[in-house]
């Protein structure tokens, strides 16, 4: 998979927007660059279904899949999209090894790795978006924006039931703890509706349960594009 991490996002995450950096952290950022782009095994899976809208319940269902989007937020967001696609993405968990050694040998080598690993997954995520905005442009229609499991009122309980509708576990080595957390960590789900109306959902950041806590709201920028 040809992708390209880029610095400046690097630099972006660890907090760095505007600022001079110091040779140390240049240093550590190329380094953490070429070590990830080395061992991560990126992969992706979709899957796209037909929706089925229950308002009385702020429910989605995806038809013949087992899996219940629940709340207004994602009612709103596919509210214009016959079907849509199911994503799952990760970096395999050669990329989490590499952090977590990094994490026994210098916290700073580690905090980059893991800003490094959180562009390199949004990019793995781009890439298959593009192949899914392809597909839906060929059927008549248009794309909204991806939405996780976690954004707005979408609970992560409905993790486990995406990544069996994707068989994350045999198709991407993707699966979900009994605490909900994906393995391996940088990994990520997402919906994107095939939808037929220019979107009104309002920017991700909107609909985000962490946009009280948020760093990068803090400093003025936001994690997506």
């Amino acid at each position: 998979m040809n992708i390209t991490i880029d610095k400046t996002e690097v630099l972006r995450y660890l907090g760095c927007k505007g600022q001079t950096i110091d040779q140390t952290t240049e240093q550590a950022v190329e380094k953490g660059i070429a070590q990830l782009l080395a061992a991560a095994k990126p992969r992706y899976t979709y899957r796209v279904f037909e929706t089925e809208f229950l308002p009385e319940r702020a429910e989605v269902h995806l038809t013949g899949s087992g899996v219940c989007l629940q709340g207004e937020d994602i009612m709103r967001h596919l509210k214009h999209s016959p079907k849509c696609a199911l994503l799952g993405a990760t970096l395999g968990i050669e990329a989490d090894n590499l952090i977590r050694i990094a994490q026994n040998t210098g916290m700073l080598e580690a905090v980059v790795l893991d800003a490094c690993a959180t562009d390199f997954i949004e990019k793995v995520c781009d890439k298959a978006e593009e192949e899914i905005i392809a597909l839906a442009e060929k059927e008549g229609f248009s794309t909204t924006f991806r939405y996780s499991p976690g954004y707005g009122d979408l609970p992560l309980e409905v993790q486990p039931t995406v990544c069996a509708a994707l068989d994350t576990l045999r198709r991407i080595g993707v699966t979900v703890s009994d605490s909900l957390i994906m393995i391996p960590r940088k990994s990520v789900t997402a919906v994107i509706g095939f939808t037929t109306e220019a979107s009104e959902n309002p920017a991700p950041c909107e609909s985000c349960t962490m946009r009280e806590k948020c760093e990068f709201r803090k400093r003025g920028t936001a994690c997506g594009r």
